[in-house]
């Protein structure tokens, strides 16, 4: 039997990665970047703001275009496309230059979680599905983790403007090496075996399946549908808080070297990427002991709960000054709150109402998030300018404690269950259930 799947799940891994490692490039960049322009925190709060809203923004038809698109012909338009401007940041000049070029390379980066949930559902079967989400998703941290060091790297040797160049190039690089090797889905793959078609289990659809609009409002007007969009809102200022900030918490709080921040922003980064890699497996099991929204809530509240724990303590040990604790702390965070990545987020594509459709659910819940991580750089600067790094990294806790009553008290049984059992239904009769 072939294992076709497994290489797709690993080139949207390294896709994700790369993806990471080009945005990365920014938060490690920031004081050189400020100092040659003579920015001030808050309007590097403001460039990456106006980043993070377009990459919002986009989300909406984003995963409207993966559905249109496709995986392969989709990833490379957009892979492409966010590479280019990521060689081109170096340039922007002014603020204004900022502003176009960070946004635009939003734009082409918006789609990739649409795509990775899309990739799930084409290419896994239920029982895999949270591995091969949090696997390929896992990239999202071991690309900062990988990148940290060699943008710090980069810095040092050759200066921060090459560490764009090298990063996008990369890219591009890779991009004939992804239309050889990926197809949009089993079916299309002649290379995939009749006996690992059977093992995906997902084959009865065709490739004329449409878009379940009525199962779509069904989505979004439930009460799981409202619960799922509070833990997507929170998650996104949590998410970006520790991806986008950690370099300049330690640089500008313990007064490290632009090398040294980089290091342990990449320990948390490493630490986040072994929080996704054991999200899928965690979650999976949960699922075959558990019916499955126990195992949603165990799989979210747990690890989330514990991440919290880790933000207090981070607080204690920022005030006594210990700046390696503080940074230990800070990639636990990340560890446990991605141990969460695969029981919510893969409830989405369990809830999607077809497989035409999920490309565009997922962007929408995916468009909220982003929103929010959007909003996070503006909120976060304000906070770190009045108040200290530490305090603003301690705002998490609200947008923690929300997460946690979402996922416990506002996702339900009854409207879940009956959205589960539409999708099922679809996916039996290779179409909209009725």
């Amino acid at each position: 039997m072939t294992k076709r799947r497994y290489l797709i799940v690993f080139m949207m891994f390294l896709v994700i990665a790369i993806n990471y490692m080009d945005r990365v490039n920014f938060a490690v960049s920031i004081p050189y970047i400020r100092k040659d322009f003579g920015f001030t925190l808050s309007e590097i709060g403001d460039i990456t703001f106006v980043w993070g809203m377009v990459y919002a923004l986009f989300n909406f038809p984003g995963g409207w275009i993966a559905d249109r698109l496709g995986l392969r012909w989709g990833v490379f338009v957009a892979f492409g496309w966010w590479s280019i401007f990521t060689i081109a940041s170096p340039f922007a000049g002014t603020l204004t230059g900022w502003f176009i070029i960070r946004g635009l390379m939003g734009a082409g980066e918006a789609p990739i979680w649409p795509f990775n949930a899309k990739a799930a559902n084409s290419w896994a079967s239920p029982s895999e599905r949270s591995t091969a989400y949090t696997f390929a998703g896992s990239g999202q941290y071991l690309g900062p983790a990988v990148g940290s060091i060699l943008v710090g790297w980069i810095i040092v040797t050759l200066g921060w403007e090459w560490s764009f160049i090298i990063f996008g190039a990369a890219g591009l690089l890779l991009l004939p090496v992804w239309i050889w090797l990926v197809r949009d889905t089993p079916v299309s793959d002649r290379r995939v075996s009749r006996e690992e078609l059977l093992l995906i289990g997902n084959q009865v659809r065709s490739d004329e399946e449409k878009i379940d609009w009525a199962g779509i409002k069904n989505v979004f007007f439930s009460r799981t549908g409202f619960g799922m969009l509070l833990i997507y809102l929170t998650f996104g200022y949590i998410l970006f808080t520790f991806l986008n900030w950690v370099p300049s918490y330690l640089f500008y709080t313990f007064h490290m070297d632009i090398l040294k921040s980089a290091v342990w922003s990449s320990l948390g980064a490493f630490l986040g990427f072994i929080g996704f890699l054991l999200s899928g497996p965690f979650n999976d099991r949960l699922v075959r002991r558990y019916d499955r929204l126990t195992a949603r809530r165990i799989g979210t509240a747990v690890p989330m709960f514990i991440a919290a724990l880790c933000v207090v303590g981070s607080l204690l040990t920022a005030k006594s000054g210990f700046g390696e604790v503080t940074a230990v702390l800070i990639g636990l965070v990340q560890l446990f709150m991605n141990m969460t990545v695969g029981a919510w987020a893969v409830n989405i594509i369990d809830i999607s109402p077809n497989q035409a459709s999920t490309g565009f659910v997922y962007g929408i819940f995916n468009g909220v998030l982003n929103v929010m991580g959007a909003c996070n750089s503006l909120i976060l600067t304000s906070i770190a300018s009045s108040y200290g790094f530490p305090v603003a990294f301690g705002s998490a806790i609200i947008f923690m404690v929300i997460f946690l009553l979402s996922i416990l008290f506002v996702v339900d049984r009854i409207s879940y269950e009956s959205l589960i059992n539409h999708a099922m239904q679809a996916r039996i009769t290779g179409g909209q259930a009725h």
